[in-house]
């Protein structure tokens, strides 16, 4: 039934036939390079995707720009927190800016001004999100233990132990720092690549739904 009301829906056929063709286009000439006329037609939409998205960026960061500076003049008790999302929103474009005025460098990252951003602002609050991020994990999987879940008494436990041998008191015991490394090397490096292969797969099917028209994410439902 919803496969025909979008074959009588024009305004929503139409985007749908666009996304998929021009989808499917590109993808022929990743696949087999080397086609004159598809590798030339291929450029060609990645051009205009390139500028659309640089368009699509401006509007959307003007409208969070705009609706954090009226949430600032509300009475809103959190809305000092957009100072600091405005902050992060204004200040690399005004970085670009200065560097390819007073400079003339049209790559931001070889500013020594904004190195000094990265080092000093941007990697200790990456460092810290990601130390809340495994501890909220954790926590988590703590919940899941108290339920009685089997898979979560194995990471707790495991988590648990990684995070008591990672102790700098522990780092003189014998032979302890060869199995951590020999750990990390194999069975940790083997589960990140499952992991990252498990994100590929699903970035595939993902892209092949959306390409035959199966998931509309850029349809209002």
């Amino acid at each position: 039934m919803r496969r025909i009301d979008l074959l009588r829906n024009p305004k929503r056929l139409i985007p749908i036939l666009i996304g998929s063709v021009a989808g499917i286009f590109v993808l022929i000439d990743r696949l087999f390079p080397g086609i004159g006329s598809i590798a030339n037609g291929s450029q060609i939409l990645l051009n205009w995707a390139t500028v659309i998205a640089a368009f699509a960026l401006i509007a959307g960061s003007t409208n969070v720009i705009i609706h954090h500076i009226k949430r600032l003049a509300s009475t809103d008790p959190k809305r000092w927190y957009s100072i600091a999302l405005l902050l992060g929103v204004i200040i690399p474009p005004a970085l670009a800016v200065y560097g390819y005025s007073t400079q003339g460098r049209a790559n931001v990252l070889e500013l020594g001004l904004f190195q000094d951003v990265i080092r000093w602002v941007y990697a200790p609050i990456s460092i810290s999100l990601l130390a809340l991020l495994t501890f909220f994990g954790l926590t988590a999987a703590i919940h899941a233990f108290g339920a009685g879940q089997r898979e979560a008494i194995i990471v707790v436990s495991v988590a648990l132990l990684f995070l008591v041998l990672q102790l700098p008191v522990l780092a003189g015991l014998p032979y302890l720092g060869e199995t951590l490394g020999w750990i990390q090397r194999y069975i940790v490096m083997a589960g990140l690549r499952g992991l990252i292969f498990g994100s590929a797969i699903g970035a595939i099917v993902a892209s092949i739904r959306i390409l035959l028209g199966i998931d509309l994410p850029y349809l209002d439902r």
